[in-house]
This record gives structure tokens, sequence and C-alpha cells, in this order.
């Protein structure tokens, strides 16, 4: 019998030169998600598709919201622009959460040519 793997929510470039995969275990931790966004903020770590749907639906939006006004990855000062912009990066990445559906690249690509 084959052992399932995980599913990879998130990838942080450390420690080099390989980095550090992030699954569910890594995300419940509030400080966790918090070392990402930071690390995400600049480049050094992403989110994907499945991690997206992961995080918005254990914290919410609100919940990121109150993550990222201490990181600041998303404008802070205002609510709206960054809900916003989590919404678009979790839809860059793959996970429509206005739909609740995960999309293939295939799927983006014929998506952008419409």
């Amino acid at each position: 019998m084959t052992a399932l793997k995980p599913i990879i929510l998130g990838w942080d470039s450390s420690p080099a030169p390989h980095g550090t995969v992030l699954g569910a275990a890594e995300l419940r931790d509030e400080r966790a998600v918090a070392r990402l966004f930071a690390r995400a903020a600049t480049f050094r770590a992403q989110i994907t598709a499945h991690g997206w749907r992961f995080l918005i639906d254990r914290y919410g939006i609100v919940g990121l919201l109150e993550i990222n006004r201490h990181i600041g990855w998303f404008d802070p000062e205002d609510a709206a622009a960054a809900a916003a912009e989590i919404l678009r990066t979790a839809r860059v990445a793959g996970y429509d959460a206005v739909r609740g559906e995960l999309a293939t690249l295939a799927d983006r690509v014929s998506e952008d040519e419409r």
C-alpha cells in the first residue's frame, strides 16, 4: 500500500539550499502563517492554491487581514483593498475563493484567452 503524500500548502526558501515545505500541521499556527506572509511579501516563500484554500477556510478573510495587519504584505491601512488583494493573490495561485474552486494551469490559461 502506498502512503498518501501530504498536500503542499506553502514553501519557504529557508533554510537553503532546499527550503521548507509547509503543510496543514504547520499552518494551523498563526505565527507560522505570519512568517509565511512576511517571507512571501519579499518573494522568499509561496502559497499554493491548496494553501490559499486552507488559509481562507481556517482563518477566513477577517483572520487573514488580522495576520496581515502585523506583517503588511497587503495594505494594512485599507482592509477592503487588502481583502481584494488576498483574493486576487489566491486566484493567481489557482484558488478562486469566491467560487470555492481550484483551477489548474490549463484552466487559467483558457480563461486568459477568453
